[in-house]
C-alpha cells in the first residue's frame, strides 16, 4: 500500500517505521531536521522492539496521491497540514487521523468524504532526530467517520496488522475518539500538573479516586451528546495506564521542551462541548486552566 504519514513526530514515525518494515510504500511528511536524519540515517526504533529502515522522507507532500494519508500532526496543525497536503489527495486517497483530541476528522471531511478516524494507546516518544522509542506496545482502533462501514477500511487494519499493530475496525468510531480524548483528559491532564509518569495514577490512591471522577465528567457529556461507547472509557484508561506505566505523557513532554500542547483539543473540548449542552465540566476546565498558564510561564519572561 502507498502509505504517506503528515507529521514524522513521535507516532507518526512509530506507525511509518512498522508500516515501512512490513514492506509498505512509505513516506514520511515532517520538519526538516527529521527529515535530514531519516534520509541520511535512517530510522531507528528502540524500546519495545529495536529495528532501522530506511523510508523516503520529505518536507512537502509528494504530488502522486497515495491510497492513504495518514494525519499524525499535533491537533492545532491539522488545518494547516491538510490545506499544504491538498495536492496530493486524490479522489482514491482515504485520510486516517490517529491524533489526539476531537475535531481533526471533521477538518478531513472538507477536503475529501474518504475519512477514517483512529485512536492509539502504543506509546512512543522521539528520542532525537531519526529516533523513536516505542515505549508501549498498545491497541489501535479504526472506522469511517463518522460511522460506518467500508471495505478500504478492513484493507487498512489489515495491512496494520501485518505491520504489527494490534488493530480492530468499529463501525461508531465517534465512540472511541471520545473514549480516548477521556482517557487524555486524565492522564495528560493530572500527569502534566503533578509532572508523574502514567504508573502512579492508578498506584496512589487519592490519584486514582480522582481520575475516577474526571473521566465520570467527559462521559457525562459525552452521553448527553447521544455518544454510545464500545468500551467503557474507565476500562480504556486504567489498559492505556498499565500498557504504558512507565511513560510521561506527551502533554508534559512538550511543556518540558517548551513547546503548545493539544490540550485545547482534550479538556477545551470536553468543556467546549459541555456547554453546548448545558453542562458544565469544572475538572476538565481547571486541569485546561492549569496546563495553559505552565504554557505561558513557558514563552519569554516566563518563569519556567
Amino acid at each position: 500500500m502507498k502509505i504517506y504519514v503528515l507529521g514524522a513526530g513521535s507516532i507518526g514515525s512509530l506507525f511509518g517505521a512498522l508500516l515501512v518494515r512490513a514492506g509498505n510504500d512509505v513516506t514520511l511528511i515532517g520538519r526538516e531536521n527529521q527529515v535530514r536524519a531519516i534520509n541520511e540515517n535512517g530510522l531507528r526504533v528502540s524500546g519495545v522492539e529495536e529495528f532501522t529502515v530506511h523510508p523516503q522522507a520529505s518536507p512537502t507532500a509528494p504530488d502522486e496521491p497515495p491510497d492513504l494519508l495518514i494525519l499524525a500532526t499535533k491537533s492545532y496543525s491539522t488545518k494547516t497540514a491538510l490545506e499544504c497536503a491538498r495536492r496530493c489527495i486524490g479522489p482514491d486517497t482515504w485520510i486516517l487521523s490517529i491524533q489526539n483530541g476531537l475535531g481533526n476528522e471533521d477538518l478531513a471531511l472538507k477536503v475529501t468524504p474518504n475519512v477514517m478516524g483512529g485512536i492509539t494507546t502504543n506509546g512512543a516518544m522521539l528520542v532525537e532526530w531519526g529516533h523513536v522509542r516505542w515505549t508501549g506496545r498498545g491497541l489501535t482502533i479504526i472506522g469511517k467517520y463518522p460511522a460506518g462501514e467500508d471495505p478500504f477500511v478492513e484493507k487498512v487494519a489489515e495491512v496494520f496488522r501485518s505491520a504489527g499493530l494490534e488493530t480492530s475496525v468499529t463501525e461508531s468510531v465517534i465512540g472511541w475518539k471520545w473514549a480516548k480524548v477521556i482517557v487524555n483528559s486524565v492522564i495528560n491532564g493530572l500527569g502534566t500538573v503533578l509532572e508523574v509518569k502514567n504508573g502512579a495514577l492508578k498506584d496512589d490512591p487519592y490519584l486514582e479516586g480522582i481520575s475516577v471522577e474526571i473521566a465520570r465528567e467527559g462521559c457525562t457529556v459525552a452521553q448527553q451528546l447521544g455518544v454510545e461507547f464500545e468500551v467503557h472509557p474507565l476500562e480504556l484508561l486504567w489498559d492505556t495506564i498499565e500498557r504504558t506505566r512507565g511513560n510521561y505523557n506527551s502533554t508534559l513532554q512538550d511543556i518540558r521542551r517548551g513547546k503548545r500542547t493539544e490540550v485545547d483539543y482534550i479538556h477545551g473540548k470536553i468543556v467546549e462541548y459541555a456547554r453546548s449542552v448545558g453542562l458544565e465540566a469544572p475538572r476538565n476546565e481547571l486541569l485546561w486552566a492549569l496546563i495553559k498558564a505552565r504554557e505561558n510561564l513557558n514563552k519569554p519572561g516566563g518563569e519556567l
